[in-house]
């Protein structure tokens, strides 16, 4: 059956009230998830924010959730394109390589969302500060709801990172987590069409989150980012 929403806060095709996010109402956005740009995160564990970033775009393409992704100097100045773990999960997706570092003033990704027709953004990029900031307040600033993936996300330093946070949600974005995130996509065990995908998507990012935190928790001074 065709999936299909309202623009009140009845309920989805699936059931599930448009009053939270779902699957038929968001679209993703990661952004300038670079190798270069990783090396430079200080904020939090590099491993953690690549493992969330691959899990958040698997889980988006498991649940036909559209997904925009962008990169920042590829052509310009022959920079990596996005991290081969996370491009894996999207081969089938256009990679928007931009010149500026707030991807909102990219006219060919602005032109992408327009097309795509939805409202409520997902957004996830490194570094906080720079390539999520600006894109996050710019699309709130245009009339979208937005959200941004706080455990996907880092920046150049603590204070960066945090000062980044605070911005972004007295501009009126909405933090979220990878699983706050998913399970709101999904909400109702009985009615998502969708058990058999998150089922092996579990079944996957278990273990992979584990291995994070253990060594992690080796380290004291990092294990509060889990």
């Amino acid at each position: 059956m065709e999936k299909s929403i309202t623009t009140n806060t009845t309920t989805t095709s699936l059931g599930l009230s448009p009053t939270l996010l779902t699957p038929e109402t968001s679209l993703v956005l990661i952004l300038d998830y670079q190798e270069h740009v990783m090396e430079g995160i200080r904020s939090t564990d590099q491993e953690l924010i690549e493992l969330n970033g691959k899990a958040l775009a698997k889980v988006s393409k498991g649940l036909d959730v559209p997904v925009i992704l962008s990169t920042i100097g590829v052509k310009l100045r022959g920079d990596p394109p996005t991290m081969s773990s996370i491009r894996a999960e999207l081969a089938d997706e256009p990679e928007y390589d931009r010149t500026t570092m707030n991807a909102w003033e990219d006219n060919a990704l602005r032109e992408a969302v327009e097309k795509s027709g939805r409202k409520r953004l997902i957004f996830a990029g490194i570094w906080t500060e720079v390539c999520l900031l600006y894109p996050v307040l710019h699309a709130q600033r245009d009339g979208y709801e937005t959200y941004f993936v706080v455990d996907a996300v880092g920046g150049s330093t603590v204070t960066a990172h945090e000062t980044a946070i605070k911005r972004m949600i007295q501009a009126g974005s909405q933090p979220i987590t990878l699983n706050s995130l998913v399970t709101e996509w999904i909400r109702d065990w009985k009615t998502t069409p969708h058990t058999e995908t998150i089922t092996s998507y579990l079944k996957w990012y278990g273990p992979e989150i584990e291995k994070v935190r253990k060594r992690l928790l080796k380290n004291p001074s990092k294990s509060e980012t889990i």
